[in-house]
This record gives C-alpha cells, sequence and structure tokens, in this order.
C-alpha cells in the first residue's frame, strides 16, 4: 500500500485565503506570545486555518524556520521546575516529585548548555 502525499492527505480548501507566506509571518508575530499548540488553536479560530499541514510542514517546522522553537523548549522546562519545586515545598515527604524535580532540572541544565553551545557557533 502506497503512502499518500502530505498534499492529498491535507488538500487545501477552497475557502482558505491565506497564501503560506502570509501564513509564515502571522506565526512570526504569534510566536512572540504563543507556543506551538496555542498556535495552531488561534489559527483555527480566527483565522479560519484548519491545519497548517496543508501546506506541507508542521508549526513546529515553521517556529525551527524563524528560530522560536528553542526558546520554548527551555521555557517549559523552567515552568515545570518552578512548580515542582513550590510542590516539594508543601509536600515534604513526596521521593517521586523530589525525583521529577531532579530530572527536570537536570534536563533543563542540559538544555541551556546546548542552546549556549549552539548559540556560540
Amino acid at each position: 500500500m502506497a503512502k499518500k502525499s502530505l498534499d492529498q492527505k491535507h488538500p487545501k480548501p477552497v475557502w482558505l485565503k491565506l497564501s503560506e507566506e502570509e501564513l509564515k509571518k502571522i506565526i512570526a508575530t504569534l510566536a512572540e506570545k504563543y507556543q506551538a499548540a496555542q498556535i495552531g488553536l488561534i489559527l483555527r479560530d480566527q483565522y479560519g486555518v484548519p491545519t497548517t499541514k496543508v501546506y506541507g510542514k508542521k508549526i513546529s517546522a515553521y517556529l525551527k524556520e524563524i528560530n522560536k522553537n528553542e526558546f520554548f523548549e527551555v521555557q517549559n522546562i523552567e515552568v515545570k521546575v518552578e512548580k515542582l519545586k513550590e510542590h516539594i515545598k508543601n509536600n515534604v515527604t513526596d521521593k517521586k516529585a523530589k525525583h521529577k524535580f531532579q530530572k527536570a532540572n537536570s534536563k533543563l541544565n542540559a538544555l541551556r548548555k546546548y542552546f549556549s553551545k549552539r548559540k556560540k557557533n
């Protein structure tokens, strides 16, 4: 069984008037405030774009093109670490949360190190 191409799977709707360049500009402006999942919801609700795959790429691919994807990875893990830190303050004996905190903290440090090296190059 042959795999369907992306264009056959998600054909461009007749009523969609946005070009791919306009979509990139909208995603770039929304990337300043929102994460990829939220951008998808805004595109669907406010701009009438059912999926960005009609142009053959996911939102994360567009974010990589404009170099916004790495910022959200670090930001998400920072939020997770802060929430776990607050939880551990209130629940001192929660060993599972302590372990998750350690894992999230080490992942945060690794990502920061990775992105700092990447920016130097």
